[in-house]
């Protein structure tokens, strides 16, 4: 039996979503560190994922903030491989996805999670709203029904250009998978929800 988010340890490891959040936002000079978080929580986790994760994390370590802003530039915005837009994924431009991001954005308001410039359903935004939210029902049918196609959406696209951005969507979906390996929600079918 899990417990809430505030506490036990399904709380706990919603918690650690935030830390993953950090991974998809453009880079800066603390993404280093905050890559070094998340191969922590990885292996306080299971030393499997964390060893899935060490070439990430090697190479982040070894480029430049120029050469790891470029890989971002080519993965995820300019003429993107895929996109980090978590509804336009599952919905495409369908009006389905405004109804969408209308319910995401009043869930990140109830939260107090700023989402800046970025749209609701940006994938460190929903990340960071399964963090925060005590709402479990939200965080399950969410992250089953919604965030889990997404990432194996992206994992294809990203798996095509050999990217180094597989690695932290693949353990996200290992991690998915293992916290609501007993959901009754179902995944959407991308382009026909």
């Amino acid at each position: 039996p899990s417990s809430s988010p505030d506490g036990g340890e399904k709380g706990k490891e919603m918690k650690n979503y935030k830390y993953i959040a950090d991974l998809f936002r453009y880079p800066t000079n603390g993404s280093l560190e905050k890559v070094r978080q998340v191969s922590g929580v990885l292996l306080q986790r299971d030393v499997l994922f964390h060893s899935q994760f060490i070439p990430f994390e090697e190479f982040y370590a070894e480029k430049s903030i120029t050469e790891l802003e470029e890989h971002y530039i080519r993965t995820f915005d300019v003429q993107a491989t895929c996109h980090l837009d978590i509804g336009y994924i599952i919905f495409g431009d369908d009006a389905k996805r405004g109804r969408f991001l209308y319910h995401v954005k009043v869930q990140q308001e109830k939260i107090g999670n700023d989402c800046g410039t970025d749209l609701a359903d940006f994938l460190p935004n929903i990340l960071t709203l399964l963090s925060k939210t005590t709402d479990e029902v939200l965080v399950e049918e969410l992250s089953v029904s919604i965030l889990l196609p997404a990432l194996k959406q992206m994992v294809q696209k990203l798996e095509n250009d050999n990217n180094m951005y597989k690695i932290p969507v693949v353990i996200r979906i290992f991690l998915l998978e293992a916290d609501f390996s007993n959901s009754e929600f179902e995944a959407a079918k991308i382009g026909t929800v």
